[in-house]
C-alpha cells in the first residue's frame, strides 16, 4: 500500500495553547509558557504585595507570587477565588525580576485549543487596548487575548522575594 498522497499535503504549523478563563476574558496561552495546572490551594498573604496578587503559594518547593490577571489589569484588589479554581504555574521569560515562575488564578479548568498559525485568524483590532494584552484574536467566532508576557513580567518586578 503506497502512502504517497502524504508527500503530497502540505504540513500545517500548529500551536498548542491552553484557553484560561480569567472572569473577565479568555486568555490564550502558548503551551512552553506554561509550567503546570494545579488544584486550588490556600495562598498566603504577605506584607507589602501589590493588591492585586493573592499571595504565595507552594509549588514544588517554591513560594511563589498567585496573581489574579483581571485584578492586575485594573489595578484592584485580588478577588476571592473560590473551590471551582485552578492554579496555572507560569515560566517567566523575561528578566528584570526574580520570579522564575509566577501563577495566575484560572475559573473553571483550562482547555486546549490548537491555533492553526495559516489558519482563518483574525483581530477586532484590540492591539494595546487593555493592559497586559497583546493582540485580541478571533477563532472560530469567538475572541481570545493573547498576554503581552513582556507586559506581565513588568508587574512582577513589583512583587518582593518571599523569606
Amino acid at each position: 500500500m503506497s502512502l504517497f498522497f502524504l508527500d503530497q499535503q502540505k504540513p500545517t504549523e500548529q500551536i498548542d495553547c491552553l484557553v484560561v478563563n480569567t472572569g473577565q476574558s479568555e486568555l490564550l496561552f502558548p503551551i512552553p509558557a506554561v509550567a503546570e495546572i494545579i488544584h486550588n490551594q490556600p495562598a498566603l498573604t504577605g506584607e507589602k504585595l501589590p493588591q492585586w496578587v493573592a499571595g504565595w503559594i507552594q509549588w514544588r518547593h517554591l513560594n511563589i507570587p498567585l496573581i489574579d490577571f483581571s485584578a492586575m489589569q485594573q489595578n484592584r484588589a485580588a478577588s476571592n477565588f473560590g473551590s471551582s479554581t485552578r492554579i496555572l504555574v507560569l515560566n517567566s521569560f523575561c528578566e528584570g525580576h526574580s520570579h522564575k515562575y509566577y501563577a495566575i488564578i484560572s475559573k473553571g479548568f483550562p482547555h486546549t485549543l490548537q491555533v492553526e498559525a495559516d489558519g482563518d485568524l483574525s483581530s477586532k483590532g484590540m492591539e494595546g487596548a487593555e493592559p497586559c494584552i497583546k493582540i485580541d484574536l478571533v477563532l472560530e467566532g469567538k475572541t481570545f487575548l493573547l498576554p503581552d508576557f513582556e507586559a506581565i513580567e513588568t508587574y512582577l518586578a513589583k512583587i518582593p522575594l518571599y523569606f
